[in-house]
């Protein structure tokens, strides 16, 4: 059976991507019942098949591309996914474990081969900067326990590139040294490089994003076009003498705050690379790993041995560190360890230069031995990183779920949809609000008058929540698909509440034709006297993954108002997912009770206060909102504890100073969260 395994052999390009997706397949079926990491079995898959293997695959160009690509996804998706308002709160605690994450492996790293391995300093060097940098193999494993944003992992993530960034300045200067000059014109250019690059990212990408998708909502241009930002951002890092793993998370941290990670893009972005791009990459590397290589000499086995443990123990040392200083705890810190541990080709780029180098004529500065144990490190240092992290994300994921998250039951949210040109943002608004680990399906309504010869109508319907729905679907959010007619399509609105047992309703702006914009219409008025839940009136005037800040307008009382907690964790849901700033307009009181509750459950969110206790000067706040942003006000039923007279005019005030900006108006809950009575009024009018 082993000779037969022996002489099979595949060249064919269909053949060769056949049994890689066969792997990708079933290694991960295998190895979790052995309940060892899936990275780890891709790799050693990639071991089992590549040309120091079985020899059933060549490590072609495909590898080298479809390799590069994964490479480049993995630092993409840590870009695309970070809390930036984290990093920005934590910018010193960040900067320093980077530091650290780079200077003591590059400092003990080099000691070691110097001292213990008896190489030259430029060797010694050398080894330094493959052991100071590292890769994120391991970062799938936290995106798929949903914490690309903890903070651990956005330590690590900038600790990844820094570390990155400063080995190839070593390395570049020790390259210069051995071209008859020092290295500092080397370091000067790749520095000024580095800053008109991001500079010029920073500049422009923003401005072709916000066009494109405000002008394209398609699902699949959107994804290609993502793609080619980063790869076109990766290639001129390349060409810039930089790496195009740096180019890579650039883009990805450009795109991060208009890609929220509840909408369909991101999933589709995910699933790509989870599914295709990293699986090709990981076996990839496995085929790099030659043990005849390393176990032919004995002294390799030396020094595989020293770089090896030097390369996990420097840099738990970092960690431990930073976890001690910053108070961090033990899981982080083990999270941390494991993501930046990990190494990969990036390693074994780094010694191809030094392979080029030559201390004598026909005697390279990187040999044999230590190219053979560095090979032996990415093996060794992919299997602890990710079976590191695979532990300590399973016990931060247990222990991380807030009380706020708990509460996912509560939120059964009911789209009530009309246009198919605002269905998009109805939609993505609900995905937002939505607790990211709720198990309740979105419910999509569209009412239909009852009447006869109305088929078409009807037919339109169906068609229309059947694309809300699948919408949500893309997202990996089931959401019920539901036509109703009546003679009262506000009276068949508040039953289908009632029959899902809805906690709040999404509705778009209505507005009747010919009436002055002075008062609310009478659908909101029968809306607001039949329901008792939340109700929330949006009215877009871009796509909401464009939008850049969020201002919430909130009257006096309101934090006496039993749907108090509902509506803040929904408008700081928002800013979270859209990743920016809030500002809160409020009295003083209702701030400590809005700050207390959002440094509890919300603690990245970037917001602000400015005093405000009287919602006629509503106008005043025109200046300040501009066509990016979005308004949120939150207003009251009469009788309630938070209504004021200002409230009627709020059409009128929207009309005439607000125009132009995406604008959400919120009726707070009546029972509060945990209320479990009937949701609803008698249907009787209270009167205007």
């Amino acid at each position: 059976m082993f000779q037969l395994l022996m002489s099979v052999h595949f060249s064919d390009p269909t053949w060769i991507f056949f049994v890689v997706l066969l792997i990708i397949l079933l290694a991960p079926l295998l190895f979790e019942r052995l309940h060892i990491p899936q990275i780890v079995g891709m790799i050693l898959a990639g071991v089992l098949i590549g040309p120091h293997g079985l020899n059933i695959l060549a490590r072609d160009s495909s590898f080298e591309l479809f390799g590069q690509v994964g490479l480049y996804y993995i630092m993409f998706l840590a870009g695309i996914s970070m809390d930036t308002g984290a990093f920005k709160r934590n910018k010193i605690q960040v900067l320093s474990f980077s530091l650290m994450s780079f200077l003591i492996p590059f400092a003990l790293g080099g000691l070691s081969a110097y001292y213990l391995l008896h190489l030259s300093v430029p060797a010694s060097v050398m080894v330094s900067c493959v052991l100071s940098s590292h890769t994120l193999v391991s970062y799938s494993i936290v995106s798929r326990y949903a914490l690309s944003r903890h903070q651990g992992v956005s330590f690590s993530v900038v600790a990844t590139m820094v570390s990155l960034m400063l080995a190839l300045f070593v390395l570049a200067g020790l390259a210069g040294s051995f071209h008859g000059h020092t290295g500092w014109r080397l370091w000067t250019q790749m520095i000024l490089n580095c800053s008109c690059y991001v500079a010029a990212l920073f500049f422009v990408y923003p401005r072709i994003i916000r066009f494109f998708f405000r002008t394209f909502s398609d699902d699949i241009l959107q994804y290609i076009f993502v793609l080619a930002l980063v790869f076109l951002s990766a290639a001129t890092s390349q060409a810039l003498g930089l790496e195009g793993v740096f180019g890579a998370f650039l883009a990805g941290l450009v795109l991060n705050r208009y890609i929220p990670e509840t909408v369909p893009l991101m999933r589709h972005i995910d699933f790509v690379g989870n599914a295709l791009f990293i699986p090709y990459f990981l076996i990839g590397v496995g085929m790099l790993i030659n043990f005849n290589q390393i176990f032919s000499h004995p002294e390799g086995l030396i020094v595989v041995g020293v770089i090896c443990v030097m390369a996990i123990l420097t840099k738990w040392l970092a960690a431990w560190l930073a976890s001690v200083i910053f108070q961090l705890g033990r899981d982080v810190c083990r999270m941390m360890t494991g993501l930046t541990s990990g190494h990969a080709a990036g390693a074994l780029a780094m010694l191809m230069v030094g392979r080029e180098l030559e201390v004598a004529p026909g005697q390279p500065l990187v040999d044999d031995t230590l190219m053979g144990a560095v090979v032996m490190l990415i093996l060794v240092s992919c299997i602890f990183s990710a079976v590191v992290t695979t532990s300590a994300s399973k016990r931060i994921a247990i222990s991380s779920v807030s009380d706020e998250e708990k509460q996912g039951d509560e939120d059964r949210i009911l789209v009530a949809l009309a246009n198919p040109r605002t269905t998009s943002n109805l939609v993505a608004l609900a995905l937002m609000m939505r607790p990211h680990r709720s198990t309740a399906p979105l419910v999509g309504v569209k009412l239909v008058v009852d009447a006869k010869d109305n088929e078409r109508e009807r037919d339109a319907a169906h068609q229309l929540v059947k694309e809300a729905a699948q919408l949500a679907a893309s997202a990996g959010v089931n959401m019920k698909k539901v036509v109703r007619s009546g003679i009262n399509l506000i009276t068949a609105l508040t039953y289908t509440m009632k029959d899902f047992d809805a906690s709040e309703l999404i509705i778009g702006y209505h507005q009747e034709v010919g009436r002055p914009s002075t008062s609310f219409d009478n659908v909101t008025v029968d809306l607001l006297s039949r329901i008792s839940r939340q109700i929330i009136i949006v009215q877009c005037t871009r796509a909401v993954n464009t939008i850049r800040c969020i201002h919430v307008v909130v009257p006096q009382n309101a934090e006496y108002e039993a749907g108090f907690q509902r509506w803040l964790m929904h408008v700081s849901r928002l800013a979270r997912q859209m990743d920016c700033r809030i500002i809160f307009y409020s009295t003083d009181r209702a701030w400590e009770r809005i700050e207390r509750f959002c440094n509890k459950h919300y603690k990245t969110i970037r917001m602000s206060h400015v005093t405000f206790n009287n919602f006629s000067r509503l106008t005043e706040l025109s200046e300040e909102v501009h066509t990016d942003h979005l308004l949120v006000l939150i207003a009251a039923r009469e009788n309630s504890l938070s209504y004021q007279p200002a409230i009627r005019r709020i059409p009128e005030l929207l009309a005439d100073s607000f125009s132009q900006c995406s604008k959400m108006l919120v009726f707070p809950d009546q029972y509060g969260v945990e209320h479990k009575m009937s949701s609803f009024n008698t249907g009787f009018p209270s009167g205007n």
